[in-house]
This record gives C-alpha cells, sequence and structure tokens, in this order.
C-alpha cells in the first residue's frame, strides 16, 4: 500500500513540474514588437489589424516601426500602430499522429485479441482468432484517429498593448 501510494505522489509531483514548466513558456509577454524580430523571412502568418481585417502571408521584413508581408494578393507594407495581433502558423504533424495512432491501436487490438484468445475453449479451429481479427480493427482505428488529430494551428507572437 505505501508504494502504491509513494508512486501516486511521485507522479502528482512530475505533473505539477511539467504543468508549472508548461505556464512558465505560455507567460512570455506578447505585448513585445521585439518577438516579431525573431520571426523567419518566409514563415506564415496572420494579422489582425486595428480596423479588424485579417490578412495572411509570408514576412517578408520586420522593422521597429513596421511589418512588410507577402499577402496572397500582393506585398503589404503594414505600420505597427495598424498592427492589433500577428500569430505564426505552427507545423503539422499529420504523419507523426498517423504512426502514433497506427501503433497504439495495433498495441491494443494484440493485447484485447490475446485476452480473447485466452478465454476461447481448447480445440478451437482457429486458436489465434482474435488476435488477428482484433490487431486489424485496431491497426484500421487508431490510423483514421490518428490521422484525424488536429495539427498545427496559430501561435500569437505579438498582441498590442
Amino acid at each position: 500500500m505505501t508504494r502504491r501510494l509513494n508512486r501516486i505522489c511521485l507522479l502528482a509531483l512530475l505533473a505539477a513540474v511539467l504543468a508549472a514548466t508548461a505556464a512558465a513558456q505560455q507567460a512570455k509577454p506578447i505585448a513585445n514588437w521585439a518577438n516579431l524580430s525573431q520571426l523567419v523571412a518566409g514563415s506564415e502568418i496572420r494579422v489582425t489589424l486595428a480596423a479588424g481585417k485579417t490578412m495572411r502571408g509570408f514576412v517578408q521584413r520586420v522593422t521597429a516601426e513596421s511589418l512588410a508581408i507577402n499577402a496572397t494578393t500582393s506585398q503589404e507594407m503594414l505600420s505597427r500602430q495598424d498592427i492589433r495581433r500577428v500569430e505564426l502558423k505552427k507545423p503539422g504533424h499529420r504523419g507523426r499522429n498517423t504512426l502514433i495512432g497506427l501503433a497504439i491501436g495495433t498495441g491494443a487490438g494484440l493485447a484485447i485479441g490475446a485476452g480473447v484468445d485466452a478465454k476461447s475453449s481448447p480445440g478451437v479451429m482457429f486458436p489465434d482468432l482474435g488476435k488477428v481479427v482484433f490487431s486489424s480493427a485496431g491497426v484500421l482505428l487508431g490510423t483514421v484517429i490518428g490521422v484525424a488529430l488536429p495539427t498545427g494551428g496559430w501561435r500569437d507572437v505579438y498582441r498590442a498593448p
């Protein structure tokens, strides 16, 4: 009982440390125009202007008072006071998520199939049928879920004070 309690406390402590680390990384001030100077030329961004209009494009260059982007239809030079928010497009991980889903689905299906096969009576015509059926279903289901998971998204880089 004491070992189990120690493990639970250790896991709770680990979760708290991870949550604190994530919170510290999120605490980066986004009202700082200097954040934009860290963007690499060619990065995909979404800019919300003070007038409410949103533009998508790629970073061309950043100065102390302006942001130049290659928008979908033209090149734009946006003044710092006209910009309300800038977001950076995060890279997608669809391939990675697909492989993770495939591995988890295969493992879960194989485990369920092994459990079903262990409970089958002796002399069954197909003794490993549970493993074959459930691991195949796990592969299919895990892969579909991995493909369907959302990837990428937008991350705030700058927000006007």
